[in-house]
């Protein structure tokens, strides 16, 4: 009978003894369950910020790519420092012009037009007895066009009064070729209109700008578009133009009384470019 009972209890421990085995490995288990979810969820946080930050570095980068970009192009390749000023003379006359620095083909064919234009009335000796400078400004540059303005006072012993000289000078800075103001603006009877009520470009008192104004509305209109058409041609010289970053200026010769030229300008957003 003790044999009996002896034996059921070394039994029953033993069978206590494997469940409470079984319920630790089962506790394990669900630990070691537990600590991978944990790592796998640290993993995916982890690899998840690494990505955000690579994106931010990668957006960065192209936000300083884009910067860099933009102001290349608001830079671009010309601009007035890329010229140099040459001077011309011819007995007591000198006339300072621009020229590019740049030794390339191109370059050579845009100053070779701007030297041309900057000598042109000197050579082809229309004020052989007069003396003085003439200056040049250059109103806007940039890669696509260049405007050069000359202005300068001329003397001469045989004539009582001076003359003041005004003639300016636009290049295709992609072709190299000069560009006249019927290349570059639709020449109509919107141009024309816009002309007339145009600014006069003078710091003359005001009644000197109304008289302008009547000169300027006395004009006939197809006279006026038969000298734009003619513009700009150093043969022809009594219509030249100009621009700025907002204007397009036409400066027309007059008799001297008037101050030998009228200069007009005109809103670009008045205009139709071609």
């Amino acid at each position: 009978m003790h044999i009996k009972i002896i034996i059921v209890s070394i039994v029953s421990l033993l069978w206590l003894s494997a469940c409470s085995n079984g319920g630790n490995e089962e506790a394990t288990n669900r630990n070691d369950q537990n600590e991978v979810v944990e790592n796998q969820e640290i993993k995916a946080d982890n690899d998840a910020g690494e990505n955000q930050q690579r994106e931010t570095k990668d957006n960065n980068g192209n936000v300083e790519n884009q910067e860099a970009a933009t102001t290349e192009k608001t830079i671009g390749l010309y601009n007035k420092n890329n010229f140099h000023t040459k001077q011309y003379a011819k007995g007591n006359i000198t006339v300072d012009y621009p020229q590019l620095a740049d030794d390339l083909d191109k370059a050579n064919k845009i100053n070779r037009v701007i030297a041309k234009d900057a000598s042109y009335f000197f050579e082809k000796d229309y004020y052989e007895s007069y003396t003085g400078e003439v200056k040049y400004n250059i109103p806007f540059v940039n890669d696509e066009l260049v405007s050069i303005t000359y202005a300068g006072l001329l003397t001469s012993p045989i004539n009582s009064y001076p003359i003041n000289l005004s003639y300016s000078t636009l290049v295709n800075m992609q072709t190299g070729e000069k560009v006249s103001l019927s290349d570059l603006v639709n020449l109509d009877d919107e141009f024309i209109k816009a002309f007339k009520l145009g600014d006069i470009v003078t710091d003359q008192s005001s009644e000197y700008k109304q008289e302008i104004k009547k000169y300027i509305a006395s004009l006939d209109d197809q006279d006026l578009l038969k000298k734009f058409l003619e513009a700009d041609k150093m043969d022809f010289p009594e219509v030249f133009v100009y621009v700025t970053d907002d204007v397009i200026v036409v400066t027309i010769a007059v008799v001297h009384a008037l101050g030998d030229f009228i200069s007009v300008q005109i809103s670009k957003d008045s205009v139709s470019f071609k």
